[in-house]
């Protein structure tokens, strides 16, 4: 029985690609001296601070790196757009009695920040976010988080996102995943194309 879906935030929820391309460049500039540019961002979109850190050759710890993004974030966020299919499906999971979770790469308070400008932060039980857990997606522990503080097994859930990353953790914690325009255990190609495989 269904009692748990899990949504990753960016690509599903929302799109925040092109307010951090432009907060991804600006680290550059901090850390590196030169911006990172788009061709080097594009690959790498959602994979965790700390991956940031690595592939972009940035001169400074994650920890530093997410304060400056919590710090710097906040000025792109006019470049963020947000599912019209998101709130009404969230709503109608929400009175079906099942669990909602987000589960991101995006730590807490940037997460917070979205969810609040996409007027979407009161859908969800559990934020299940990259400072919470040790490892980010693509490992299990978010998928895994989120599913204790929802109360369920990994057999009553199912998981929706966008990327690999999402694939990957969902796969690992073995959770059911639909993929939104990606292959997956089902794949779907608008939101509101979920509610034919609960």
């Amino acid at each position: 029985m269904l009692r748990a879906v899990l949504f990753d935030m960016d690509g599903v929820l929302l799109k925040s690609e092109e307010a951090w391309a432009h907060v991804v460049a600006a680290a550059g500039v901090r850390f590196r001296g030169s911006p990172v540019t788009r061709e080097e961002f594009q690959p790498t979109f959602g994979q965790g601070t700390e991956a940031d850190v690595r592939v972009f050759g940035l001169r400074c710890t994650p920890a530093e790196l997410d304060r400056f993004y919590i710090e710097h974030f906040p000025r792109y966020a006019e470049h963020v757009w947000v599912n019209p299919e998101a709130r009404g499906l969230l709503e109608l999971l929400g009175t079906r009695g099942l669990g909602r979770a987000v589960v991101t790469n995006t730590v807490s308070p940037l997460a917070s920040t979205l969810l609040e400008a996409a007027q979407l932060a009161d859908c969800f039980e559990c934020s299940a976010c990259a400072d919470l857990v040790p490892r980010s997606k693509p490992a299990p522990d978010l998928v895994l988080y989120a599913l204790e503080k929802l109360g369920a097994t990994a057999g009553e859930a199912l998981m929706v996102g966008d990327s690999r990353y999402d694939r990957g953790a969902a796969g690992a914690a073995g959770v059911r995943f639909v993929g939104l325009g990606l292959d997956g255990d089902a794949r779907i190609e608008a939101l509101g194309e979920l509610l034919a495989h609960l």
